[in-house]
């Protein structure tokens, strides 16, 4: 559908802007609502001008006239919110209108599609025109570049009485969506003596919300989300909250990798924001969750490296300085943890947390505070199963989390004479790394390992085995192991300890598991705190 070339030749269109200002859904939305307004005013002006991300910055988010949009993302953020908003929208208190508004991926220009679908929006660009840049997981079209301001601005942002709405009916969609992830979530494994490992949630991940889930004193937020979650090792998220500043947003992304649970990296608190986070006395470890989705392979800016740095403050006193998520976990799309240790509330109950902005601005996917002894950090228990497991002693190990390649699988069976055989029900298996967050310190290490395949299912004789080289941040740990030899027979465990390990700059240690023949892998991971 074309501009028409002045407001009075719009009625229809100009009725449905100001029914979706005046609705509760933007009535809420102060900076949407404004940049509605903006591009509604471009549009029904017909204004020869064209847009661009400055005119938008400046004139619609109140940008200061430095803003720089080769180092600022926000016009774009903004824009992806919009688009959600208006999908939303449309989908609840405005799903009766025969009318609705349309913003293409990429583009900055309001198109007016009727409910059937019969006046389908245009995807291509005019000619002259010029990309906005796109956050992940969305196409860049044809956009405009510059704006111009008219009277009628002041007439699409009055407020209506809007109509009673009905809501859309969304059960089903929802139904066939949670079908079709646990469909792909099962993958053949050609091995023998092997089932794929499902990354369906365990039984835990059905139970209620319940306060008892949080007694031992942990807080965990999902930063920009207005819901729980409760993940598949039973652990509780709540909805965004503690907060001042800042702006919450739903991040729509290809993928993600280090993570076994999308949904905590699925939104985000951005801008110069704080927390601030009652919690009971005591000493906690502090863990920052992000994940870099508006720079690097995939989006309009592929280089990532120092596109965005910001700081995080406890209090007054520096957590971090210049973190560049991008470069610390070596891409986008990928999970990165940062731990902290010996968090304490200051006077006042709190624990105030300050995120402050370098280059383009800081943000964070979710928070936790975690009670724990002193400065020490909490162990890191790792098995290789799609849910968790709690061994003879009682220890809690989680499901496998912070990989990055290789795959994981069920064994068919478990070792013999060993007290917590299904301990070793799972492994990952390839050419593969974890990435375990930590706090600075010093770290022992240990591994477990069976020999499921070569000696049971296919003698060693008839392939040569499997032998790897196993590095933690760059060292060499293990060369040509040989767990089959090491374990003296299938279906044996054997573990391998080290001492004395340290994380990288990165607060990450590394554990690199490269194939020398055939592939690597590992059951389980322990990490334990050696510091002094």
């Amino acid at each position: 559908m074309e501009p028409s070339s002045s407001p009075e030749k719009n009625p229809q269109e100009a009725a449905e802007l100001r029914a979706v200002l005046a609705s509760r859904s933007f009535s809420s939305a102060p900076t949407l609502s404004n940049l509605l307004s903006f591009l509604g005013d471009h549009y029904l002006s017909d204004s020869k001008d064209s847009l661009n991300e400055y005119r938008i910055a400046v004139d619609a988010l109140r940008r200061p006239e430095s803003f720089d949009p080769s180092n600022n993302s926000s016009v774009r953020v903004e824009m992806h919110r919009l688009r959600t908003k208006l999908r939303r929208f449309y989908e609840t208190e405005g799903a009766d209108h025969p009318l609705r508004i349309q913003i293409d991926s990429g583009d900055y220009r309001l198109q007016f599609v009727a409910r059937d679908g019969s006046e389908a929006p245009s995807t291509s660009a005019p000619e002259g025109a010029r990309l906005e840049p796109a956050l992940p997981g969305e196409s860049s079209a044809g956009a405009q570049a510059g704006e111009a301001i008219s009277p009628w601005r002041s007439l699409i942002r009055s407020r209506f009485p809007w109509r009673s709405k009905r809501l859309a009916v969304i059960a089903f969609a929802v139904l066939m969506l949670g079908i079709a992830i646990v469909w792909f979530s099962v993958r053949k494994y050609s091995h023998a003596g092997f089932s794929p490992a499902t990354n369906m949630p365990s039984p835990l991940a059905s139970a209620s919300l319940t306060p008892a889930a949080i007694e031992d004193g942990s807080v965990r937020i999902l930063a920009g989300s207005t819901r729980k979650h409760l993940d598949r090792d039973g652990r509780v998220w709540e909805a965004d909250r503690y907060f001042s500043g800042g702006h919450s947003i739903d991040l729509d992304f290809p993928y993600i990798q280090g993570t076994a649970d999308e949904t905590v990296y699925r939104s985000a608190r951005y801008g110069t924001f704080s927390y601030d986070i009652p919690v009971r006395s005591g000493s906690y470890e502090l863990r920052l969750h992000f994940v870099e989705t508006a720079y690097g392979p995939g989006t309009t800016v592929p280089n990532g490296v120092g596109k965005r740095t910001f700081s995080v403050f406890l209090g007054d006193q520096p957590l971090v300085q210049d973190l560049d998520v991008f470069s610390a976990i070596g891409g986008n799309y990928r999970a990165y943890t940062r731990v902290f240790t010996g968090i304490s509330a200051a006077k006042d109950g709190m624990v105030h947390l300050r995120f402050i902005g370098g280059e383009d601005m800081p943000f964070t996917n979710a928070i936790e505070l975690i009670p724990a002894s002193g400065n020490r950090l909490n162990p890191v228990r790792l098995v290789m199963q799609a849910a968790p497991y709690r061994d003879a002693a009682g220890q809690q190990w989680a499901s496998d989390e912070y990989a990055f390649g290789g795959e994981l699988v069920t064994h068919l069976k478990t070792p013999e004479g060993v007290t917590d055989g299904r301990f070793y029900a799972g492994e990952r298996y390839g050419h593969f790394d974890y990435q375990i967050p930590v706090a600075p310190g010093k770290y022992a290490v240990k591994l477990y390992f069976i020999e499921a395949y070569f000696g049971t299912f296919v003698p060693k004789d008839d392939s040569g085995g499997r032998l790897f080289d196993l590095y933690a941040n760059g060292q060499i740990l293990l060369h040509n192991f040989d767990i089959l030899k090491e374990a003296g027979g299938p279906y044996r465990v054997v573990t391998e300890t080290f001492h004395g390990i340290e994380p990288n700059a990165a607060g990450l240690i590394d554990l690199s598991f490269i194939p020398t023949r055939n592939y690597a892998t590992v059951d389980a991971i322990e990490v334990t705190d050696e510091t002094q």
